[in-house]
């Protein structure tokens, strides 16, 4: 049967980062079931990035799974395996669906990955480092697997790495850069258990900014896809990225901007309430982003909202409660008490269960 563990509620101790961080903060072990339930699990557990499928379904009984997962605020790093081959696929629909803003630093530690990130090929061996934008779509076909991976907020990144132009980028192996990323990915992840919450953070941060120049060494890094090579959905998700602090951004400034109609960019938007509610909506979870990380400690809640394009900070503030059920001050003094969850939650005016006990 499907076992899974969430350990939310840390020691005071471990929160402040001098105790051992132990086990991870997430244990999920899916076992081979007769009616093939471990798979079903399986992809609800991705279902925030990507639709899972297995090539042969008649291998559902079979299949088994695992993830471990340390929340180190503000990067997640896990461990996950799969036994089965798999197509994973996240489509322009899925990256507004979900809302996920987030790269993986990926090693791929067995099994392979082959497909493509946008237009670009992609293949990853064992060995190999992978750098996956989820705001961008990507589609893999990948062979039993066990890969390491160190998840980065968009707002948590060196401004080297920001740039979309990494998706499905896998640097040269044989570059000394690279396989000594790879090597500190692996020690990183087997010495978490005796680290400390504060020392944890820093060797995950160390990884993030050794990746760029992992990155940055690469000729090949310069082979990225551009906005011009997605569907137009996926052109205007990159573009509205680009420009989320200008307050002038609008749908007729978009449609100019893509050299599309107006109603052709409509159309694309219909499932998402239209272009204006979802530059909203990703304007608003950047900020959640910002205060939930306490990110831009030294700026202002209304500096930060203006910086986002918004122009009133009162109006910021009530439309953010109304999405998030907390307020941008109450999220960045709880984040500054305990760090919470990475993701903002989906149901409107609801805050994360884990949010409001902090909170209280």
């Amino acid at each position: 049967m499907p076992t899974e563990s969430d350990d939310t509620a840390e020691p005071a101790a471990a929160l402040s980062g001098r105790a051992a961080i132990g086990h991870p903060h997430v244990v999920l072990d899916l076992l081979p079931t007769p009616d093939g339930a471990s798979f079903k699990a399986w992809q609800g557990h991705l279902t925030f990035a990507c639709h899972a499928e297995l090539l042969d379904p008649a291998d559902a009984p079979a299949f088994h799974a695992s993830t471990r997962l340390y929340a180190l605020q503000p990067f997640l790093v896990s461990e996950a395996t799969s036994s089965h081959d798999n197509w994973l696929v996240r489509t322009g629909e899925d990256v507004a669906r979900t809302g996920v803003d987030h790269v993986n630093i990926s090693l791929h530690v067995e099994g392979s990955y082959t497909g493509h990130c946008g237009s670009r090929p992609f293949l990853a061996m064992p060995g190999d480092v992978s750098f996956i934008d989820f705001g961008l779509p990507f589609g893999f076909r990948t062979s039993p697997y066990r890969t390491l991976a160190v998840t980065v907020p968009r707002s948590a990144m060196p401004a080297a790495l920001q740039q979309r132009a990494l998706h499905g980028h896998v640097p040269d192996a044989r570059l000394p850069a690279t396989r000594i990323l790879a090597q500190l990915m692996r020690d990183v992840y087997a010495a978490l258990p005796t680290l400390t919450l504060t020392q944890g953070i820093a060797a995950t941060r160390s990884i993030v900014e050794f990746a760029v120049v992992a990155f940055g060494e690469d000729d090949r890094a310069r082979e990225a896809a551009t906005p011009a090579d997605l569907d137009l959905f996926g052109r205007a998700q990159a573009r509205i990225e680009q420009l989320l602090g200008d307050e002038e951004l609008s749908a007729a400034a978009l449609a100019d901007a893509l050299s599309v109609s107006r109603s052709a960019l409509y159309r694309v938007f219909v499932a998402h309430d239209g272009v204006q509610a979802y530059i909203r909506e990703r304007r608003l979870q950047r900020c959640y982003e910002i205060f939930n990380g306490d990110d831009r400690a030294g700026e202002t809640i209304g500096s930060i909202a203006f910086s986002l394009g918004f122009r009133s900070e009162a109006h910021f503030s009530r439309t953010f409660k109304e999405r998030f059920g907390l307020s941008p001050r109450e999220l960045r003094a709880v984040g500054r008490r305990h760090g919470v969850d990475m993701l903002p939650p989906k149901t409107g005016g609801v805050a994360p269960d884990r949010l409001q006990r902090l909170g209280r």
